[in-house]
Formats: C-alpha cells, structure tokens, sequence
C-alpha cells in the first residue's frame, strides 16, 4: 500500500494489531514480560480506558517492529498553553487560535 500523506488511519489496520504484550486485567494496563511474569504499566478509572490504552500501545509495538517512522512531538505535546480537541475524528492542538493538526 502506497499512501500519498504518509498518514496511518485506524480504518487501515487488521485486528491483529492490536494485539501484542500489553494486556487489560479489570483497569489495570498490564505487559507480558514473557518470563512468567508482568509489570502494572498504569491503572485506569475503568476497564474500557484500559482497552484503549492496551490497543494504542501494542499498535505502536507493531508500528515500530514494522519499522514505521513514528513522529515525535515530545516536546509540542507536554507544552502546558496547549489545548487538544477532537475534530473529524483526528485530535488537534489548538495554539490560542490557531489549530495545529497533530496527526500530520
């Protein structure tokens, strides 16, 4: 698949990759050491938000075993002044009034 904007879209990705080490036991976000053991990674206000994250971090295992360049906007993300809102369902950080698209 060649992609003209270099964007990745959930609608683009099998179930399988969402599927990896990390792992949701009631709200706590747990990863597989593979060992017999596990490390709590976080817990959640509920096991839903949980799924969520589980997906979002085995999804990003995948991307990078993939070799897939991920973006890093470090630094843009933990700034304190932004602000993020949904919009069409891509996130965006708003910069007083002017909306920056975080996904490009």
């Amino acid at each position: 698949m060649i992609l003209d904007d270099n964007i990745i879209t959930k609608d683009m990705l099998v179930k399988n990759t969402y599927e990896g080490n990390y792992y949701a036991k009631k709200n706590a976000v747990m990863y597989d050491l593979q060992n017999g053991k596990q490390n709590v990674v976080c817990f959640c206000d509920n096991i839903y938000t949980a799924q969520g994250i589980v997906e979002g971090l085995n999804m990003l295992d995948k991307l990078e075993a993939d070799g897939v360049e991920l973006k890093n906007n470090k630094d843009e993300a933990l700034d304190p002044n932004n602000k993020y809102v949904l919009k069409d369902g891509k996130i965006e950080i708003v910069y007083g009034d002017k909306t920056k698209d975080s996904n490009e």
